[in-house]
C-alpha cells in the first residue's frame, strides 16, 4: 500500500544526532576492556553500532523524500558553501584553541571529492542529484515489479555478502557508492509502499530488538578487538544484514511515529541542513585528531563519570553543530554570499550540457589570475631545481620529487609569487609590467641562489642585502657573462612587458581605485608577516608550520632547497638577536670596559704563565654523556671507567647544555665566544647561521691566540662552519673534503662517521707539529652521533631500567657501545698529550645528551637531562680544585686559562667573574621536549637547583647585568666593546 508522502524533518534531526555520537565514540573514547561481562563494555559498543545507523537513515530519508524533492542540483552551491565554511570553521577553531593546523584540513574543504574525505557524501551526493528521475521511474513500475526489486536488492546486497561476511560489490564499509545507493532506492521503494511491515510497529520494533540483541550475543561470545573506526563483522557493519535491517527497522519506526506526531516539524528545513554540516565536521581531521589526543576519555574512571564525559562532549558538539548550521544559514541570506552560491548553482539539470562551456568561460574570465598562478609555479619549480643543482645532476626523479616530497612547500611559495605580483599590480595598474617583474625577479632570485650557494655552499639571507652597497666589488667577482647575461635578460624582460601590455592591456578600471587600495594594503599586511615567521604561536609560525616549513637554520643551504630561496630567505628576516637591556648607552659599555680593566689587573697579580707557547685544547664530544645518570637506567658495567676516573684527578664536572638531542654549534658557540645562548631571542635558535655572519667584529677566544686550527671529521656544510670559523679566526680547517686533508678517517665496524681514535689521532698530529707561539684547537667529534644504528660486534653492557622504550634498546646499547669505544680513545688521546714536552690544557665535553630516552623523562628531570660531563686537564700542572662543578659552556675559556694560571685580559676577567660568582645560566630546560631552541635564562645552583633572577644578591645582579650589557654590544647593539674583547695578552 502506497503511504502518505511528508517531510519527516525529525529524522534527519535523528541522524545528525547519531552521527556526531558515533564521532565522539570512536574517536575520543577508548574502547572499553573486555573483563568479564562488564556493563561499560556492552554499553560502549552497543552504541557504537547503534550509531552508526545515523548514515544509513539519511540515506534511506533523501531516498524516501526523492519525489518531493524538486531540482535538487539547485541546492549544490548551498551544500558546496556550507562545505567549505565548515572546513574554513575548523580550521579558525584549530587556531584559536590549539594554535595549530594542517594545510590538508584547507585542501580537504576546497577539493573534497578528490581528497576523498566525505566518502558519504561523495556517494549519496550522486544518488541525491538524481533522485527524481530514479524516483519518478520506479514509480512507473507496477506493484509486483517494486516487490521484486525490493527482494533482489535484498539478496543481493543485504543476504549475500552477509553469509560469508565478505565485502561483496566493493562495499568495504557504510559509504560505498553501491550500498548508499541501495539504501536510497530502499528510501524510494519505502514511498511507493513496499517494505509493508515497517508500516507495523509490532514488526518493526521486533526486527530492531532482535538485531540488537544479535550484536550483544555476539559480542559476548567472540570479544570485539577490532578499531571501532574500522569495525567489521556480520553482525556489527553497518552494510551489512542485521545492521541493515536494523536501520530499515528504525527508519519504519521514526517514519510511523512523526507521520502522525509532531507533525509541525514537518514545515522546518533546518534539521536537514543540521544533518549535513553534523557529517562535514565528523569528517574534519583537524577535530578528529583533537578529539583523539588532547580530548580522550581514557578507561581509568568509574562508569558514571565515564558516561557523563560522553554525555557531555556529545551535548557540546550537538551545541556547537546546531550554532554552526545557524550561522552558515544567517550567511547564506547575505547578498553577496547569496550571489556567490547562485553564480555556482545549476538551475535546469540539461545546464550540466553547457558545462564545458561554463568552464570556457570561466578560464576567459579568470585567465589572468591563471596566467599568474602558473608563472609563480615554474619559477618556483625552477628556483627549487637549480638549489638542487648545485649538488646533484638534474634527473625527472628530482623534479618529481620537488613536485611531491615538497608539495606543500611549493604551494606556499606559488602564493607568495601571487601575493607579489598583487602587490605591484596594484601599486602600478598595470598587469604584464607587474607580472614581468614579478618573474623578472624570481629569475634572478634562482641566478643568485646557485651561484652563492655554488660559491660558499649558503642560500641569500637577508644580511646579503646590505651588500647591495657593495655592488661594485661583487661585480668584480663575477664572471662578465653572467653580468651581461642579466643586463640582456633585463632589456628583454622590460621590452616584453612593454610590448605585451600595449596589446593586451590588462588594468583596474579607473574607478577600482578602492579595490586597489584593498588589495594594496592586503598584500602589505600579507608580507608584514614574515616579521614574525619565527615567533612562537603567531599566525605566520603557525601558517609557515602548517605547510611543513622546517627553518633548518642549521643547514641553510638544504633549507633553501626544501623550504625554496624565498621562503627560506623569510625565515631568516624574523631575527631579533637580542632584546636591549636597560641602560644601554656608549657610555654605560665604557664604563664596563674601564671596571674590567682594573678587575683584570687584580686577576693577573695571582696569575703568572702568558699563553706563549701554550697549547689550550677545546675537545667537543658528540652526544657523549655518563648513561648511569640518565634516571631510570643502570648500565652494567660502567662503560667508561678512564672518564670517570680522570674526572676524579682533575678538574672536572657537569655541563648544563641547551640541547638535548641535537644543537651541537650552539655549544661550540657558546665556548668559542664565552657568550651565553640563553641571553639570545627566542627568535634566534641557531647563532653560528643566524647571528655571525651579521656581526663586523666577531670576538672569539681565538683571537687570544697565534694559532688556530680546527676539526670536524665531518662535511661542514652544516650550520655554515666554514664561514663561521673564518670569522673566527681559524686558519685552518680540516674536514671531509677540505684543501686541509685529514690524515686519519677510519671508521668503526659499518657506521657512518669517522671515529673518535682517529679525530684524536689527527688532533696529536697537529699539536705535536713544531710551532713558535700559542695554539688553539677546536675538535668536534662525530662518533657517537645519531643514528644509532652501527653494527658493533661483542656489545658487552647490560642496560636496565625503564628510561627508554622497548622498541629503542637496540639504538641505546649500540649509542653505549660507542661510549666506551670513546672512553679507550680518550685514554690513549691523554696518554700521548702527557708525552708532549709543552704546555697542553685540554677541556673535553660532552655537547648533550642522546635523543633516545622517554619524553615523560623531560617532565621530571629536565635538569639531568641537560646534563653531560666535562674535565680540564693540563699535562704539567695536573690541577685539581675541583670535580664537581657545574658549569655551561661559556664558561670553558676563563677555566681554561685558570687551570693553566694563565693571565687574562679585561673580557675574559668579566668571563672569569660570570663563571665564579653566578650560578650557571641556561636556556629552560623544561620548556620543549627537545629543548633546541633558546628563549628563556634561568640560573642553576652548584646542587642542580634552578634559581630565578630574584634569588640572585646585589652583587651577582650586577655582575649579571655588566654581562647581559656586553653580550647585547657585541652581538645586537653598535660594538662598542668589540674591540676590547679581541684584545690580546700583553
Amino acid at each position: 500500500m502506497k503511504t502518505k508522502l511528508k517531510r519527516l524533518p525529525a529524522i534527519p534531526l535523528l541522524a545528525g544526532v547519531l552521527i556526531l555520537l558515533h564521532y565522539i565514540l570512536i574517536n575520543a573514547v577508548a574502547p572499553p576492556v573486555n573483563s568479564s561481562w562488564g556493563i561499560r563494555y556492552s554499553g560502549y559498543w552497543l552504541l557504537v553500532i547503534a550509531s552508526s545507523i545515523g548514515t544509513n537513515l539519511l540515506a534511506l530519508y533523501l531516498g524516501y523524500t526523492a519525489c518531493l524533492t524538486k531540482k535538487p542540483w539547485q541546492r549544490l552551491g548551498k551544500i558546496a558553501f556550507y562545505l567549505v565554511m565548515t572546513s574554513l570553521i575548523g580550521v579558525i577553531w584549530g587556531l584559536i584553541f590549539y594554535k595549530a593546523f594542517d594545510v590538508q584540513d584547507l585542501w580537504i574543504g576546497l577539493f573534497p571529492i578528490s581528497y576523498n574525505n566525505f566518502p558519504f557524501a561523495t556517494s549519496i551526493l550522486i544518488w541525491y542529484v538524481g533522485g527524481p528521475f530514479i524516483a519518478r521511474y520506479i514509480a512507473n513500475f507496477s506493484q509486483e515489479i517494486q516487490q521484486a526489486m525490493a527482494f533482489i536488492l535484498s539478496w543481493l546486497v543485504l543476504l549475500m555478502p552477509f553469509i560469508f561476511a565478505k565485502p561483496l560489490w566493493g562495499m568495504t564499509d557504510g559509504n560505498s557508492f553501491i550500498w548508499v545507493g541501495t539504501l536510497f532506492v530502499f528510501g524510494i521503494l519505502i514511498a511507493q509502499g513496499s517494505f509493508s511491515w515497517l508500516n507495523y510497529y509490532k514488526k518493526t520494533f521486533f526486527v530492531a530488538i532482535i538485531g540488537f540483541i544479535l550484536v550483544v550475543t555476539t559480542a559476548k561470545l567472540m570479544p570485539i578487538t577490532q578499531s571501532p573506526s574500522s569495525l567489521f563483522g556480520r553482525f556489527y557493519s553497518s552494510q551489512l544484514l542485521n545492521v541493515g535491517l536494523i536501520s530499515l527497522a528504525v527508519f519504519g519506526l521514526l517514519n510511523k511515529f512523526f507521520t502522525t506526531h509532531f507533525t509541525w516539524l514537518t514545515r522546518s528545513i533546518w534539521p536537514n541542513w543540521f544533518a549535513l554540516c553534523a557529517y562535514f565536521v565528523s569528517c574534519l581531521p583537524i577535530i578528529t585528531n583533537r578529539l583523539a589526543n588532547d580530548l580522550h576519555i581514557n578507561d581509568g574512571m568509574s562508569t558514571v563519570e565515564w558516561l557523563a564525559l560522553i554525555v557531555m562532549y556529545t551535548a557540546i558538539m550537538l551545541v556547537a553543530v546546531g550554532l554552526l548550521t545557524l550561522v552558515l544559514n544567517w550567511f547564506t541570506r547575505i547578498k553577496s554570499v547569496h550571489y556567490l552560491i547562485v553564480k555556482f548553482t545549476l538551475n535546469n539539470f540539461t545546464d550540466l550540457i553547457g558545462a564545458p562551456k561554463f568552464a570556457k568561460r570561466m578560464l576567459r574570465e579568470n585567465w589572468h589570475i591563471l596566467v599568474v598562478v602558473m608563472c609563480g609555479f615554474i619559477f618556483t619549480v625552477t628556483q627549487m631545481s637549480v638549489t638542487f643543482l648545485t649538488t646533484t645532476g638534474f634527473s625527472w626523479k628530482l623534479l618529481y620529487d620537488i613536485l611531491t616530497v615538497t608539495r606543500n612547500r611549493l604551494i606556499l611559495n606559488v602564493i607568495i609569487f601571487v601575493c607579489c605580483f598583487l602587490l605591484l599590480f596594484s601599486l602600478i595598474n598595470r598587469f604584464w609590467p607587474a607580472l614581468v617583474f614579478t618573474s623578472g625577479i624570481s629569475i634572478f632570485i634562482g641566478v643568485a641562489e646557485y651561484l652563492k650557494i655554488s660559491l660558499r655552499d649558503e642560500p641569500i639571507l637577508p644580511v646579503d642585502l646590505s651588500m647591495v652597497t657593495a655592488f661594485g666589488e661583487i661585480a668584480k667577482m663575477l664572471s662578465p657573462i653572467i653580468i651581461v647575461a642579466a643586463v640582456v635578460l633585463l632589456i628583454i624582460l622590460i621590452t616584453a612587458s612593454l610590448i605585451l601590455q600595449h596589446h593586451l592591456g590588462g588594468i583596474y578600471p579607473h574607478d577600482m581605485w578602492k579595490r586597489r587600495l584593498i588589495t594594496f594594503l592586503a598584500m602589505l599586511l600579507f608580507f608584514s608577516g614574515s616579521f614574525f615567521v619565527n615567533h612562537e604561536n603567531s599566525l605566520p609560525y603557525i601558517i609557515f608550520r602548517s605547510f611543513n616549513i622546517d627553518p633548518l637554520f642549521y643547514d641553510q643551504s638544504t633549507g633553501a632547497r626544501m623550504n625554496g630561496p624565498i621562503v627560506q630567505f623569510i625565515n631568516n628576516l624574523d631575527v631579533k638577536i637580542m632584546d636591549e637591556p636597560a641602560g644601554y648607552s656608549k657610555a654605560k659599555i665604557k664604563s664596563i670596559m674601564t671596571k674590567y680593566n682594573r678587575q683584570a689587573k687584580q686577576i693577573n697579580q695571582t696569575r703568572h704563565n702568558e699563553l706563549q707557547n701554550q697549547t689550550i685544547v677545546f675537545v667537543l664530544s658528540e652526544s657523549f654523556s655518563d648513561p648511569n645518570r640518565v634516571p631510570k637506567m643502570k648500565v652494567t658495567p660502567n662503560p667508561i671507567p678512564y672518564l670517570t676516573k680522570l674526572k676524579q684527578t682533575t678538574d672536572s664536572g657537569l655541563m648544563l647544555s641547551s640541547g638535548y638531542g641535537g644543537g651541537t654549534a650552539n655549544m661550540e658557540w657558546q665556548s668559542l665566544t664565552g657568550l651565553s645562548i640563553s641571553n639570545l631571542s627566542p627568535t634566534l635558535p641557531t647563532p653560528y647561521t643566524q647571528l655571525v655572519p651579521k656581526q663586523k667584529i666577531v670576538p672569539a677566544f681565538t683571537n687570544l691566540f697565534d694559532s688556530k686550527i680546527a676539526i670536524h671529521p665531518y662535511n661542514a656544510s652544516l650550520y655554515n662552519r666554514k664561514q663561521v670559523f673564518k670569522a673566527f679566526g681559524f686558519q685552518q680547517f680540516y674536514y671531509q673534503g677540505s684543501n686541509d686533508q685529514l690524515s686519519y678517517e677510519q671508521k668503526l665496524a659499518d657506521s657512518s662517521y669517522i671515529s673518535d681514535d682517529s679525530a684524536y689521532k689527527q688532533t696529536m698530529k697537529v699539536i705535536k707539529r713544531t710551532q713558535s707561539g700559542s695554539r688553539f684547537i677546536q675538535l668536534s667529534t662525530m662518533q657517537n652521533h645519531m643514528p644509532y644504528t652501527t653494527n658493533y660486534k661483542g656489545k658487552k653492557f647490560r642496560i636496565m631500567g625503564s628510561a627508554f622504550d622497548e622498541t629503542n634498546r637496540d639504538s641505546v646499547e649500540t649509542y653505549v657501545q660507542g661510549l666506551s669505544y670513546t672512553d679507550k680513545a680518550l685514554k690513549q688521546f691523554i696518554a700521548e698529550i702527557d708525552k708532549v714536552d709543552k704546555p697542553v690544557t685540554v677541556v673535553w665535553y660532552g655537547d648533550h645528551l642522546a635523543g633516545l630516552y622517554k619524553s615523560s623523562l623531560m617532565d621530571k628531570y629536565p635538569i639531568q637531562l641537560h646534563q653531560t660531563d666535562y674535565f680540564i686537564y693540563n699535562n704539567q700542572t695536573h690541577q685539581l680544585s675541583y670535580t664537581d662543578r657545574l658549569v655551561s659552556p661559556y664558561a670553558f675559556p676563563a677555566l681554561a686559562l685558570a687551570n693553566g694560571n694563565v693571565k687574562v685580559t679585561p673580557y675574559y676577567a668579566l668571563l672569569t667573574q660570570v663563571t665564579d660568582k653566578l650560578p650557571a645560566m641556561t636556556t629552560d630546560p623544561a620548556a620543549s621536549e627537545t629543548n633546541n631552541t633558546n628563549g628563556a635564562n634561568i640560573f642553576v645552583n652548584q646542587k642542580g637547583r634552578q634559581l630565578k633572577y630574584r634569588n640572585l644578591s646585589s652583587q651577582q645582579k650586577k655582575i649579571f647585568r655588566d654581562y647581559q650589557l656586553i653580550q647585547y654590544d657585541l652581538t645586537a647593539g653598535q660594538q662598542y666593546a668589540a674591540r676590547w674583547a679581541q684584545q690580546k695578552l700583553k
